[in-house]
This record gives C-alpha cells, sequence and structure tokens, in this order.
C-alpha cells in the first residue's frame, strides 16, 4: 500500500519563516529591553571550584566608571597608610586579602599604548561584587551565626537554565579590580588625557614626576593618528569576570579566605613565559624579530646541530647549544644601537616596542647576519663547524676530567658573546670596519687569550670567578672595555685608569694582595692593562 506523503506548500515555508523571524524580533525587544538598563548587566554564568562567576563584554567608559582599585575596598580601608596610600601589611590585612601593590609608573605606559597602537589588546579583569552590608558585621543581612543570608551578588535568570541573565549593579553595588589593577589605571588614564589632552606622568608611588606629561597633541602629531577616532576609544569593549564577595551562607571571614585564594590561585596558575619564549613570540621587537630570522637562516647556526637553546636563558658547560636566543636578542639589541640607523627600535621605560617596517627589518637582518658570518670564521667556530665538541671547546680545564684540556672559551659562554656583540658594535661604529676588528679578535683566538679561566688572560677574575671556579656574569662591562682595549683602544687617559683599576679589583686575593698575569701576587699598582694589538 502506497504512503501518502502530505505536501507543503510554498506559503506554509514562508509562514515558518516569517513566525521564526517575528520569534527572533521579540527575544532581541526583550533582551535589549533587559541589557539596556544601567541598573544591570547582561552575564553568563560559569562556575568552578565552587564558586559562581558572572562573565560579561563591557565597555572601556564602563570600566572607567563602574571599577575601582581594590585598595579602595572598605574591607581594607583600616589597613591603608594615610601617608603613602599604600596597603600596610599588618596582622589585620595580611589575613584579610593578598594583592600586589599599583606601580603607577605604569598608568602613562598603558595610555599611551591605548591610545597609540591599533592592535592593543587587555586580557579580561577579574573583579569582585561587593555590597554596603558586606563590611557592616551588624547588618541584618547576616544571620545569627555570623553567616550571609544572601550572596553580595542578585542574580536574576533570563533562561529556563540559568545560563544567561542579569546581575543587579544598583548605586550601592561597587565592583573592585581583583586582577587587573594596572589595566583599570591605563584605561582611566587614556580616557583621561583624550577628554582632557593631557596627562601628568607618575613614578611607581604615585608622585608626579616634574616637568613630565603627556600631550594628546603630541602623540596624534607624533603617530599620525585620527582624533576622531580616538574619540571612540571608551566604546571599545572587553571582557570582565565577576565573582562575589560573599556567597550565601558564608561567614565573612570565608568570603575573606575565599576570595584572597581565588587571587592567589589566579597569579600561580598564570605560568610566565622564559625569555627564550618570549624572545620567539614577540612580533614588536624589532630586536627579537632579527635574532629569530637569523637563528634560522644563518649557515653556521644551521650547520651546527642544536646550535640555538630556544627556550632557556643560560647554557650549562655539558650544554651542546653555542647561544640561546635570549642572548642572540640581546647581541642584536646592543650591536646594531651602537649604530644611529636603529635608534628609533629601542622602547622608553616600560613601553612596549614598535615593529620596525619591512624594510628596516630586512636591512637589519643583513647587518646581525654580517655580525655572525665573521663571528663563524673565528678559528674555534670554525673547528666547532668542522665537527668539534663545543663542549669541550666551553668547559673550563677543571670541568673536563678526562683530559683536563677544557677550553674556557669566551665566546661560547652567553655573557661573552654579550660582550662581544656591544664592544665590536661601538668600535665599528667608530668607524672600525669589521675585518680589521675580527682579523684582531682571530689572532686572540688563535694565541688562547680568549681563554676564562687562564691567570694570564685579562678575563680571570673579570668574567671568571676564580674562587667558585665560575663564571661571573658581573663583569660584563668590564669585559667589554677590555675587548675595545685590546681591538681598538680606549679614547681617554681617564678610561684607561678606570678600566685599570676594575682589573686590579678583579684579581683582588685578600690581604691588599693582588694576582698578576704571570700568577705572582703583587700590590694592586702592579697590575697593568693588557697589552693593544
Amino acid at each position: 500500500m502506497d504512503i501518502q506523503v502530505p505536501l507543503i506548500h510554498t506559503t506554509d515555508i514562508e509562514e515558518i519563516a516569517a513566525a521564526r523571524r517575528k520569534h527572533d524580533e521579540v527575544l532581541a525587544d526583550l533582551l535589549e529591553d533587559s541589557i539596556s538598563r544601567e541598573d544591570s548587566l547582561f552575564v553568563e554564568v560559569a562556575h568552578m571550584g565552587g564558586t559562581p562567576s558572572y562573565i560579561a563584554s563591557v565597555s572601556l567608559e564602563w570600566i572607567r566608571r563602574q571599577v575601582n582599585l581594590t585598595d579602595t575596598m572598605p574591607l581594607l580601608k583600616r589597613s591603608i597608610d594615610k601617608e603613602t596610600g599604600k596597603l600596610r601589611i599588618d596582622e589585620e590585612s595580611i589575613e584579610i586579602i593578598s594583592q600586589r601593590s599599583i606601580d603607577w609608573s605604569r598608568e602613562a605606559v598603558l595610555a599611551k599604548y591605548l591610545i597609540e597602537r591599533d592592535t592593543h589588546k587587555f586580557p579580561p579583569i577579574l573583579a569582585v561584587l561587593s555590597q554596603p552590608w558586606v563590611d557592616d558585621p551588624g547588618s541584618e543581612m547576616w544571620d545569627e551565626e555570623g553567616c550571609a543570608k544572601e550572596a553580595s551578588v542578585a542574580f536574576r535568570a533570563l533562561d529556563l537554565r540559568g545560563r544567561l541573565g542579569l546581575i543587579d549593579l544598583s548605586a550601592k553595588a561597587r565592583l573592585y579590580a581583583l586582577d587587573g589593577q594596572h589595566r583599570v589605571i591605563g584605561i582611566k588614564a587614556a580616557l583621561e588625557l583624550i577628554s582632557t589632552g593631557r596627562l601628568d606622568v607618575r613614578d611607581k608611588d604615585r608622585k608626579v614626576k616634574r616637568d613630565e606629561m603627556l600631550s594628546l597633541d603630541d602623540l596624534i602629531s607624533d603617530n599620525g593618528l585620527d582624533e576622531a577616532q580616538l574619540q571612540q576609544l571608551g566604546d571599545e569593549r572587553m571582557g570582565i569576570e565577576i565573582i562575589p564577595a560573599v556567597l550565601k551562607g558564608e561567614s565573612r571571614t570565608d568570603a575573606q579566605l575565599r576570595v584572597r585564594t581565588t587571587f592567589t590561585h589566579v597569579n600561580k596558575q598564570a605560568s610566565p613565559l622564559t625569555p627564550g619564549e618570549i624572545a620567539q613570540l614577540d612580533e614588536d621587537d624589532g630586536f627579537a624579530i632579527v635574532a629569530r630570522r637569523v637563528a634560522v637562516t644563518h649557515p653556521f647556526l644551521n650547520s651546527v646541530k642544536s646550535a640555538v637553546n630556544f627556550k632557556n636563558s643560560t647554557i650549562s658547560s655539558r650544554s651542546v647549544p653555542i647561544t640561546t636566543l635570549q642572548t642572540l636578542t640581546w647581541m642584536a639589541r646592543t650591536y646594531l644601537l651602537a649604530h644611529n640607523d636603529y635608534a628609533s627600535w629601542g622602547s622608553k621605560n616600560k613601553e612596549l616596542a614598535r615593529r620596525p617596517g619591512k624594510a628596516d627589518l630586512a636591512h637589519g637582518v643583513a647587518d646581525y647576519t654580517s655580525l655572525w658570518d665573521h663571528i663563524s670564521e673565528l678559528p674555534t667556530f670554525r673547528a666547532i663547524a668542522a665537527g668539534e665538541s663545543v663542549v669541550r671547546h666551553r668547559r673550563f680545564a677543571h670541568e673536563d676530567k678526562s683530559q683536563g684540556d677544557g677550553g674556557g672559551h669566551l665566546l661560547l659562554r652567553p655573557v661573552g658573546q654579550q660582550a662581544l656583540a656591544q664592544a665590536v658594535g661601538l668600535l665599528h661604529a667608530e668607524g672600525m670596519a669589521l675585518d680589521c676588528i675580527f682579523a684582531k679578535l682571530a689572532t686572540l683566538d688563535r694565541e688562547g687569550a680568549l681563554r676564562l679561566d687562564a691567570v694570564e688572560n685579562p678575563w680571570w677574575g673579570v668574567l671568571y670567578d676564580m674562587n667558585g671556579k665560575r663564571i661571573s656574569i658581573k663583569g660584563r662591562d668590564t669585559a667589554v672595555k677590555i675587548l675595545r682595549h685590546v681591538i681598538g683602544g680606549l679614547p681617554t687617559d681617564k678610561e684607561r685608569k678606570a678600566l685599570r683599576e676594575a682589573i686590579a679589583d678583579a684579581r683582588f686575593i685578600g690581604d691588599g694582595e693582588f694576582r698578576d698575569y704571570s700568577s705572582n701576587i703583587v700590590s694592586k699598582s702592579k697590575i697593568s692593562l693588557p697589552g693593544q694589538l
């Protein structure tokens, strides 16, 4: 028997579609009516670790008006030092909350970032929503046992599952940034700068710096900004996650502990990037970009297996890598900054660097590649390229227990590579050709004069700690001056005298005694500058 399928006419389909559109329009009208209210905020509910939170998208202007700093919480008022305005750590406050002090020097930096960068982006703010009764132990909102009758967040669901809804933001409700206080002061400062045309620059303790201020007109002219577009900054939106200061059934002490624990966990679980990972990911710092490109394209660094450690900032004596990405970045910065062509690449104070243009980056890569072309031609590096052990050339003599012939090479330690790049950059900027500089370095290399743990070399005591028999990075600046002196000469008697003093001090062995280049014990005046090539 044939089954008759009822026909659906075109008019029926159109009626269904029209009904759906009408449903969506009604829903949109209802939502618009609810979420446009000033005394409430449309949120999505999340639950984690027993604490509900409410996630929303809000404008920067809303944050400026609604979000307060944690040190203004009534909860902490008695622990705020009236003179400094900072949280005073005492028996009470340390048990109330754990919050990092604000570094007010970041205020102007973050304001500039928001105004100058088209691609600016802040992560969400974590805030606590409190009510006046939370800080009033005598309020009727606490029961006889001292537990809250209601949560400090009043939520009204707009769906059957209670996932979407509104939280009450009446005039008495207060939001405090638990995580993201620097973002808050940056947003407020940026909007103030746009509104008033100026912003005071402060130090980390919030004191206004004399003769320092940001001018909106200067920022617009220096960066080619559109003033009309800047006026829309307050309309931009970002995320905020809100947790209650007190949950229903929770005592005030338990609430304080939960909020404090939440803050601690948020900060502890945010694992910081290593310096190497920052160098890998940084798309603004021109020196990091140049270092990254040279690290993966230079023939020498690619011919030696695992030549670059891309994650860590240090290299142990037994490590196979020749250098680290962080060291390559440091080298690129000091080498290129010695030349005026790259002065604009540097960042001021705590500001983010501004990414150079393609042509400038290509120029930087070419100049830095040339430096590594010359480094790779040094005798020790040619030997490594031919297959000799990096570890043997790096180890100190006392570390090479099998043969005792560790090379202790200056340029196989990050601090030595950094000193070399800075010294060569300065010498080259002063007019000395790279070929001439590296011809002299090659002579030093062949003669063993780049060995760190040899008492006859000037690095002994400066970069080599003779007592601990290990690297001493505190001597890097002196090492830069030694290289400049030996290869090209220091320009003034004052600089030469200061260098001799520094080398002598590094060779102090106690009781007014110093060790000279022949390992003899002498007076300080007998320590001389190393010879020049």
